[in-house]
């Protein structure tokens, strides 16, 4: 057994001593903090605290006698790889879900699960409780986190760091915002609402901050009361750049203060991200509240035309930063690739990215994964424990940044060397699937499940397919991955004008190698009229050496020779020498 398997087997001893202590024959712990975002501070990463599982999504179930890890397919090899097999059973969702493995244990009568009430949305709380039930047992909100006094050196808060967002980047001021979101409330007969995503709480004060590492946000709630205007529920220290005349701050210890004066008027509030705890607070209150979407939600995900401007600036000293940095990568393989890990290639990505115009952060942990981690989805290179490039190789590369303008995410599939057998062909279906996505005109209405069949039919000709999503949506500087829309399976929504989208078809072969090549679009409408259609904002070549020219059609080579042209053109001025060479190279015709 590992060091680090001890330390978490050790772990998971002290909380189930604590479970008895609090009258649990269960615990939930999620992957969440309070404000339900894809990102947690350092000190809310309890999941990895206490199984070693570091992906972005996921929960675990600790009962008397078993563990159980749960997450999508994204991350089904990580979770096998970072866990001891001997405690955990690691499950990917739909595969098995939380209920069918309940079922399969033998509670206690009388056995209570708890969950700390403020890690837990309303939503999710309800679902689990069915499942709780089901199996013969009792969930219960608690007050605390019971993991939390096992951990004595919990991270800190960073340093606040909170800027304004200028109406020439945002598109929309504040007050004008505000208006919008009152005449919603008005439409829905409702006084007041509380809103408890933080991406679209930053979006409305045009704020933004660093109290996350990849994702540029203050982390806060605000309730707006339409006779008494805007509160932001944080502390007044880190949040005091934006304190104005129409926005006061106060401690969340509030709520129940500004709910009290609502009287018999309504309250709007989302089950889907409202922690469970304010949720009783409101109950208690005696409140009236209509229960519904996030309200702001859809208006933020269809950017202004100057975020749009932002975003596509963003993009070209993204695509410049990408380009001097692949010329640097082939260079610096050819004579030896096994001189350098995964680490030191996202290290050297970061500095090519610091040198542009307005950069603030990665827009995620990068993603380095060569030969058989590439085949793992959301795989994190971890100093130390990385691999070494090696010679007929795949270097999968999954990054993006923040700039004070806009967001950008890419993915690029990269040979080292010779591709190994079966990756050209794969890349090649990979890379129609892309095209598909990115041509295809559709009518206004048409929904990401849609869309998802149009991406994957290339792939499924070849009878190839992956686990995750083909597209998701992206904020302007706030979160990378945003709702409410998404190009998947599951998406239902349908793609408005203005919408930016990723496009991130792949396949992976386990144990070998991953492919997938990701673009960012821009949902725009079609000349046709009652159509939509896509523009490409990601600039950056797509890898030649990979691409087997009998596997497309004549459309898709011209489409492919197009975007390079684009790419040249685009990136050419603000590249170095070496770099114009290599671009040149990399963007002649098929």
């Amino acid at each position: 057994m590992s060091q680090q398997h001890e330390t978490h087997n050790r772990r998971l001893k002290l909380l189930r001593a604590a479970m008895v202590d609090a009258g649990f024959y269960g615990w939930i712990i999620g992957r969440e903090d309070m404000y339900q975002g894809e990102e947690v501070p350092a000190g809310d990463e309890r999941l990895a605290f206490l199984s070693g599982f570091t992906g972005s999504a996921g929960f675990a179930v600790v009962l008397a006698d078993r563990a159980a890890l749960f997450s999508d397919g994204r991350y089904s090899l990580q979770m096998a790889a970072q866990t001891d097999s001997a405690i955990w059973q690691c499950f990917t969702i739909p595969d098995t879900t939380f209920e069918d493995w309940l079922k399969t244990a033998t509670l206690p009568e009388g056995a209570v699960i708890g969950v700390d009430g403020r890690l837990i949305t309303v939503s999710l709380f309800r679902r689990v409780e069915r499942s709780v039930l089901a199996a013969g047992a009792n969930l219960v909100c608690h007050g605390e986190n019971l993991l939390d006094p096992l951990w004595p050196d919990k991270p800190a808060m960073p340093p606040a760091a909170t800027w304004q967002m200028p109406v020439e980047l945002a598109g929309k001021a504040v007050a004008d915002k505000i208006d919008d979101l009152a005449a919603q409330m008005s439409a829905k007969d409702c006084a007041a609402v509380l809103l408890t995503r933080v991406d679209v709480v930053n979006w409305l004060v045009n704020m933004r901050g660093a109290d996350l590492p990849c994702t540029p946000v203050n982390l806060c709630f605000a309730f707006y009361h339409k006779d008494e205007g805007l509160c932001l529920f944080g502390e007044r220290a880190r949040l005091a750049p934006v304190i104005g005349a129409d926005i006061s701050v106060a401690p969340l210890s509030e709520l129940p203060e500004r709910l009290c004066r609502l009287g018999e008027r309504r309250l709007m509030i989302e089950p889907d991200s409202l922690p469970r705890i304010l949720f009783d607070q409101i109950a208690a209150s005696g409140v009236k509240t209509l229960e519904t979407d996030c309200p702001l939600a859809p208006t933020k995900a269809c950017k202004t035309p100057a975020e749009l401007d932002g975003f596509r600036a963003a993009h070209r000293r993204d695509g410049a930063a990408m380009v001097e940095f692949l010329c640097w990568l082939d260079k610096a393989v050819a004579a030896s690739p096994a001189t350098y890990n995964e680490t030191e290639i996202v290290d050297r990505l970061l500095v090519f990215r610091q040198q542009q115009d307005g950069f603030l952060a990665p827009s995620f942990e990068t993603i380095a994964g060569s030969g058989p981690n590439g085949a793992i989805v959301h795989y994190r290179a971890v100093a130390g424990a990385d691999r070494r490039l090696a010679a007929d190789d795949l270097l999968l590369l999954d990054s993006g940044a923040h700039y004070r303008d806009g967001t950008t995410d890419i993915t690029r599939t990269i040979a080292i060397g010779n591709p190994p057998v079966g990756a050209v062909a794969a890349y090649s279906h990979v890379l129609r699937s892309h095209i598909h996505l990115a041509a295809a005109k559709f009518p206004v209405g048409t929904n990401g499940q849609q869309l998802d069949a149009i991406a994957r039919a290339p792939l499924w000709s070849a009878q190839l397919d992956f686990a995750h999503g083909t597209g998701h949506g992206v904020g302007h500087v706030l979160s990378v991955h945003e709702g409410p829309a998404s190009i998947s399976k599951r998406g239902k929504v349908a793609l408005e004008v203005g919408m930016v989208m990723s496009n991130e078809p792949g396949y992976y072969q386990t144990g070998d190698w991953g492919i997938r090549t990701e673009n960012l679009l821009v949902v725009a409408a079609s000349p046709a009229g009652q159509f939509l259609q896509f523009e490409t904002l990601t600039l950056c070549p797509f890898d030649r050496r990979l691409i087997d020219k009998s596997l497309l059609s004549s459309t898709e080579i011209d489409w492919i020779d197009a975007y390079h042209r684009t790419v040249y053109t685009q990136l050419h001025p603000a590249l170095s020498s070496a770099a114009k060479a290599w671009l040149a190279s990399a963007c002649r015709p098929l």
